[in-house]
């Protein structure tokens, strides 16, 4: 029997997932097609930092940013 846990679990997995593929098909362009999309880029940091913000909230738990 499938629990909650197991369902934040693959949605957080997912969502992770998610994201890394966004930027990994983001980071493949030309110099120049970065330049010209670096606002919208932006954005759509923020907003995938929005979304794991809240999938750690649900876990109860907090981002670790390595330098």
């Amino acid at each position: 029997m499938r629990t909650p846990d197991d369902f934040l679990t693959k949605l957080s997995i997912r969502i992770e997932d998610e994201i890394q593929g966004h930027i990994i098909k983001r980071s493949k362009r030309n110099a120049i097609s970065r330049r010209y999309h670096a606002k919208d880029d932006e954005e759509a940091i923020a907003a995938w930092k929005l979304d794991l913000d809240g999938v750690l909230h649900v876990f109860n738990v907090c981002s670790v940013t390595l330098s």
